[in-house]
């Protein structure tokens, strides 16, 4: 996050007694703050109101994305409290980055680089799926929604383990068609598709998540390639993401 230019501090009602040893226990070094009397949470509305008891004073939790002139720029939150977008998520909604590995894959007309944005994330993490598309030279494929022919497609396999949200197109480019006089939309430079899927907080996945466990997501990419003067022949990859999976850290 420091290399790219972010910082990070997370706000709670806790207090400082309270962040202190929790910092201690779980080798936080970044700052956390202490909202006495959830003055910050109220004045962002943010407070959870219906937190009775113990719990009075929480906020509905999510991440601010701040400039350096105090301008809120973007922000994520989940409905459900314990599902949370991770870090290294977010960095890369915001930059493209994250420092999960690559795995490279060869196709017939195109190659394919598929990456996680975490390699390790905690049951509730909300995720990011990637695979960033090359064409080969002088080749392109087709955007969502173009009719006539078949367009790139990410579909990640359903699993238990996790929910799988929409997955996000770049937006394409005209291509005239010299032969057919046509206009078309595609794919001609790299472009990436991502998916986010949040990991399930059922029994099974944080049994799984205690003994550290491995979760392989697979899927796959369909594409068809064209040149300038022929279509070559569909083609599907399958594709797939492995994160190890960490129990949730509590107080």
């Amino acid at each position: 996050m420091k290399r790219d230019g972010y910082g990070l501090v997370a706000i709670s009602y806790d207090s400082l007694e309270t962040l202190k040893g929790f910092a201690s226990r779980h080798g936080i070094t970044f700052p956390l703050l202490s909202d006495a009397g959830s003055k910050t949470i109220t004045a962002w509305g943010i407070l959870n109101t219906e937190a009775t008891g113990r719990t009075a004073g929480i906020p509905h939790p999510g991440t601010f994305i701040i400039d350096r002139a105090g301008t809120i720029v973007s922000r994520a939150f989940e409905q459900p409290y314990q599902e949370r977008r991770s870090a290294t998520s977010i960095l890369n909604q915001l930059s493209g980055t994250s420092p999960g590995q690559t795995t490279a894959i060869r196709g017939a007309h195109a190659t394919l680089a598929v990456k996680a944005s975490d390699a390790v994330a905690a049951l509730g993490h909300r995720i990011t799926l990637s695979v960033q598309i090359t064409p080969d030279p002088k080749n392109h494929v087709y955007a969502p929604g173009q009719k006539g022919y078949i367009p790139v497609n990410l579909a990640v396999t359903a699993d238990p383990a996790f929910k799988a949200h929409p997955a996000k197109y770049p937006a394409p480019a005209p291509f005239v068609f010299v032969p057919l006089n046509e206009t078309v939309q595609v794919y001609s430079t790299p472009f990436t598709i991502t998916q986010d899927v949040t990991l399930a907080l059922t029994p099974d996945m944080r049994a799984r998540a205690a003994k550290g466990d491995v979760l392989t997501i697979r899927g796959e990419l369909e594409y068809q390639a064209c040149d300038d003067t022929v279509c070559h022949r569909p083609e599907t990859l399958p594709v797939e993401w492995k994160v190890t999976l960490s129990p949730l850290v509590v107080r």
